[in-house]
């Protein structure tokens, strides 16, 4: 190997190690990934109504769910943008009055993956993220449709105002940055931010007990093209110190650092290709107050919006929830601010194409108030 290429993965690679020595003398406890549920396991996500009533807690056969979108008509404080989000990807018609269930069966007889790693709850600012080092090897060739969701839920939830609801989802995040091909193993780490928990009302000092991880791969095979459930496992989140054991560290560390050194050569290749590199232009809406419309076109390659921040002064009405985008379309984004300011509006998007990996992109539109 080259001098100048030896060089070059010491400069990678040790970053990495130094920046997993600080993660692990900051984390609180750890959860090992069990077995996939049995096939005959269902899951089912209840979208509960205005008096939480309708909604069950688990059954021996089916795994509970339950989601919560009434917080801007109830004042409540339990989060209900990814509900609302969710039932849109469902695309039920949530009421009031009336609670919904949708209900997703396993039909393969053998596991469709092998899911295999551990979780680390990470103290981070005045809270926490979780860090989920794992490795994940298809037993099918999947469609490239295929997404993993990981659910954050409590098994008992009580909000200011006394409601209670079993197994409340409280973060959703969906996950597409791995191989669809039968027996390749795939190593990385998947995180649920401190900003996002934070802002969910997760509050592990508080309520410490009861939080449950679920991880349900959404898909089809390249033998059947459907998109159902393919596997589901939850986790019991530990959050006690003495459950952290430095040795479950080791393997984390070197199936990262052996991921950061092949991903970082593949994606300094791929960046060079323009191809697949999307267009984002923006312009302030002509009828709606404070609001400004991004359009992402994208080209050959599949494209997920991961976020979107605004440099201050200005500030989003709103947290961003992230959402994908196939090849060759054209997407707006309405992004409403609190207020406008006389300062260009700077937006930090943070955005994953499919082959050229993860990246910030920095849009720039001069202020309205500039034209007054």
């Amino acid at each position: 190997m080259n001098k100048w290429l030896v060089c070059l993965v010491a400069v990678i690679v040790c970053p990495g190690f130094i920046a997993l020595s600080a993660a692990q003398q900051d984390a609180v406890a750890s959860s090992k990934i069990p077995a996939a549920l049995p096939v005959s396991e269902s899951l089912t996500e209840c979208f509960v109504d205005l008096d939480t009533t309708q909604c069950s807690a688990n059954s021996p056969s089916s795994l509970t769910l339950n989601w919560w979108s009434w917080s801007d008509e109830t004042g409540s404080n339990w989060p209900d943008d990814d509900a609302k989000a969710r039932a849109g990807e469902l695309g039920l018609n949530v009421t009031k009055n009336n609670s919904m269930a949708n209900i997703n069966q396993q039909s393969e007889s053998v596991p469709i993956i092998e899911l295999t790693g551990n979780l680390y709850l990470i103290s981070e600012l005045e809270g926490y993220r979780i860090e989920m080092p794992i490795e994940m090897t298809p037993n099918y060739n999947l469609t490239d449709s295929t997404i993993m969701y990981i659910f954050l839920s409590k098994d008992t939830a009580i909000d200011v105002h006394g409601r209670q609801v079993a197994n409340l989802v409280y973060e959703m995040k969906p996950e597409i940055g791995f191989s669809n091909l039968a027996n390749n193993t795939n190593a990385t780490t998947w995180i649920l931010a401190e900003s996002h928990l934070s802002a969910a009302g997760v509050d592990i000092d508080e309520s410490p007990y009861d939080w449950q991880v679920t991880f349900a791969l959404f898909g089809g095979t390249e033998q059947d093209n459907n998109s159902r459930l393919l596997s589901l496992h939850q986790v019991r989140l530990e959050t006690q110190t003495d459950s952290v054991e430095v040795d479950d560290f080791l393997v984390p560390i070197l199936v990262i650092a052996f991921a950061v050194i092949i991903i970082s050569t593949i994606l300094g290749n791929m960046y060079k290709e323009e191809h697949g590199m999307p267009i984002i232009t923006g312009y302030w809406h002509r009828d709606k107050d404070n609001c400004l419309v991004v359009e992402f076109t994208t080209k050959n390659q599949k494209m997920e919006i991961k976020s979107c921040e605004a440099e201050v002064p200005w500030k989003m009405s709103s947290r961003f929830k992230s959402r994908f985008i196939e090849p060759n379309q054209s997407v707006e984004v309405e992004v409403k601010f609190k207020q406008l300011d006389v300062s260009d509006c700077r937006l930090n998007i943070r955005l994953e194409v499919e082959e050229l990996g993860v990246w910030t992109q920095f849009l720039s539109i001069p202020s309205i108030l500039s034209d007054e």
